[in-house]
């Protein structure tokens, strides 16, 4: 049986832990609010530019649309693996690589070619063992990314050598449910899990005049901002998953350590009793053989 002693420093240090995982569980409460707002905004305004191109590919020549939106080309493929920069956020980063690593280990069988693009630390610390070294293009942080360093990462890429970009990311349902997802950016497609349909609202003729008259301009911009917006869309889905996993853990760590203070105390409480009967049996004894 361990020590008063040791039993004492053991409940400190368990306290000491608690502390820190009740702030960590409302700091990522906060964080979670926030990403929350900001995910809301993404949502409505990827889903209003969703819409716009569907409308314009709907109208525009088929030939045309072939060449500016790839179709039938399937060679080489730009992949982005979204994640954190930190942990302690339970199985949040090891799921994505696990789901990642299928899918491009699959490609890789099949005689594609992979370019991947970490983004969040942490998942290139958990899948730079899993990846082949010469497929990794960039590592960069997901922590405080903005859509303009999105927009940079975008414009520095020459997109128009991938035949498709794949984007692996959690995506945020509710506190208890984030699921790993993979999105496709480009090529354009009618359907996209970052998209509420809910948020568009339905007119019976949807009609748009542009200028310049140039529909294969309109469409490559428009496309390339839906690329940039769906990724920084992306970004936010992970970090709400994010913020989520970690207050869960945090919550899971802080019940767990009350359960260890409570089974620690009724252990000091029991050897500190026997101590004290210890000493009385000694004193008693002592006393009679006086």
């Amino acid at each position: 049986m361990k020590s008063l002693k040791e039993l004492s420093l053991r409940i400190k240090n368990i306290r000491s832990v608690q502390k820190t995982t009740k702030i960590m569980q409302m700091v990522s409460a906060a964080k979670l609010l926030h990403s929350q707002k900001k995910l809301s905004n993404s949502k409505l305004y990827i889903s209003k530019l969703h819409n716009i191109v569907s409308s314009l590919i709907i109208s525009a020549d088929q030939e045309l649309l072939a060449k500016i939106l790839n179709i039938g080309n399937d060679n080489y493929y730009l992949v982005f693996i979204i994640a954190s920069d930190r942990g302690l956020c339970g199985n949040f980063n090891s799921s994505i690589i696990k789901s990642s690593q299928e899918y491009v280990n699959k490609l890789i069988t099949n005689g594609k070619r992979i370019d991947i693009i970490f983004l969040g630390k942490k998942a290139f610390d958990i899948g730079k063992s899993r990846f082949d070294s010469r497929s990794i293009l960039k590592i960069e942080n997901s922590k405080g990314i903005t859509l303009k360093h999105v927009e940079a990462l975008v414009n520095n890429i020459d997109l128009s050598k991938y035949d498709k970009v794949k984007v692996f990311y959690n995506k945020f349902y509710n506190t208890f449910t984030q699921k790993p997802t993979l999105e496709t950016i480009k090529p354009w497609s009618k359907d996209s899990s970052l998209v509420d349909s809910s948020l568009i609202t339905p007119t019976a003729n949807d009609s748009y005049e542009y200028e310049p008259q140039n529909t294969k301009f309109i469409l490559r911009s428009l496309i390339q901002d839906y690329v940039i917006s769906a990724l920084y869309s992306a970004l936010l889905e992970s970090a709400a998953s994010e913020n989520s996993a970690r207050m869960v853990a945090m919550e899971s760590a802080n019940r767990n350590t009350k359960e260890m203070l409570n089974k620690l105390a009724l252990l000091y409480n029991r050897s500190r009793q026997a101590a004290i009967t210890t000493d009385l049996i000694e004193v008693i004894g002592g006393a009679e053989s006086l």
